[in-house]
């Protein structure tokens, strides 16, 4: 059973180079508070503050990346903290105040508040190993939207370079792409020697099933283009294969070692999780990397809302209905993993 019935609450607002803090008690009464810079001294100097206020339990406002060097530091030196969401404190900020006037201190002090308040309803964190993990997970979510962004540029630019390959034929395939990275226009295709595409073919195709796609295909195909075979283009699409395979590589080699990190330190949870037909093992590290310790949720219910899977209730006088989920859960897209 978590502690809920601390003496102090700690809110932390935090920038790039610096953060502020405001200690209050049970009262809201303003007990201690300041500006830090971002630094080891800094970081230390806050934890001999903290060690002062016994009993405490610290919340942050998540920034997206400037907080996780702090939350570390201080979940490594055994404080409790809970990481909350921008929106929460926004919506908590409406409540308490009409004025608009907003620095640094005073978004510090309604962190404090918010804690104060919502210490029964907030998952803390706890030392479990993930930093690199989710770091790791980040990563592959960017790499893996940079690959889906090139795909959709090279399509575009094969339709008008060459459509009727693209039309008949999967050309993300490690074969294809072969071609297209010697032969990128209809133009190159129909000029290139008879024995240099056949040799090329042998090449791309060496393993696998007989391919669909033959020398005489894509010389039949390349001799009815409608494409611009321009220098440009071919430039483009060569370019375009280069950064494709460059990502996808890259990808491959996140994706191996972001697994083999969520197996060594989750295992029992990833083969859980795995084992639902329909689910794969990307899409089970990822789900794990962003909960980081299922412990932190009391059931449940608390992890829905997490996950912002819970419905959105609306209730006036005798009215009540439950609408659709209210994805203000995890920013990170945790719905979609």
């Amino acid at each position: 059973m978590k502690n809920t019935n601390f003496t102090y609450f700690i809110g932390i607002d935090i920038s790039k180079e610096k953060f502020n803090y405001c200690i209050i008690d049970n009262c809201m009464n303003i007990i201690n508070e300041g500006e830090i810079q971002m630094t080891q001294e800094g970081f230390n100097s806050l934890n001999d503050i903290i060690n002062s206020y016994k009993n405490s339990i610290i919340a942050i406002e998540s920034t997206g990346s400037y907080h996780l060097n702090l939350l570390s530091f201080l979940i490594s030196k055994r404080h409790t903290a809970a990481l909350i969401n921008p929106a929460l404190i926004k919506k908590f900020t409406q409540t308490i105040t009409l004025r608009k006037t907003k620095t640094d201190k005073i978004d510090a002090n309604i962190i404090a508040k918010f804690i104060l308040k919502s210490v029964e309803h907030i998952t803390y964190f706890t030392p479990s190993g993930m930093n690199d993990i989710i770091a790791l997970a980040r990563v592959r979510e960017n790499i893996a939207q940079q690959v889906a962004k090139v795909k959709t540029q090279f399509k575009q630019h094969l339709a008008i370079v060459f459509p009727e390959l693209l039309a008949q034929y999967n050309v993300f395939t490690n074969s294809i792409l072969s071609i297209l990275e010697v032969f990128p226009t209809p133009k190159d295709v129909i000029h290139a020697p008879k024995n240099k595409v056949e040799n090329l073919f042998n090449k791309a195709f060496k393993k696998g099933r007989k391919p669909s796609l033959t020398p005489e295909i894509l010389r039949e195909l390349a001799y009815k283009s409608i494409g611009i075979s321009t220098d440009g283009f071919a430039k483009i699409i060569k370019h375009d294969v280069k950064m494709l395979r460059f990502l996808q590589e890259q990808l491959d080699d996140i994706t191996n070692d972001f697994i083999d990190k969520i197996n060594k330190n989750k295992k029992d949870d990833m083969d859980i999780i795995s084992s639902i037909k329909g689910i794969s093992h990307i899409t089970s590290a990822h789900f794990l990397a962003e909960i980081k310790d299922i412990e932190r949720f009391e059931n449940h219910k608390k992890l829905s809302a997490y996950a912002g899977l819970d419905p959105a209730i609306k209730q006036s006088g005798s009215m009540y209905s439950r609408g659709k989920i209210s994805k203000k859960g995890s920013n990170r897209n945790l719905r979609s993993k």
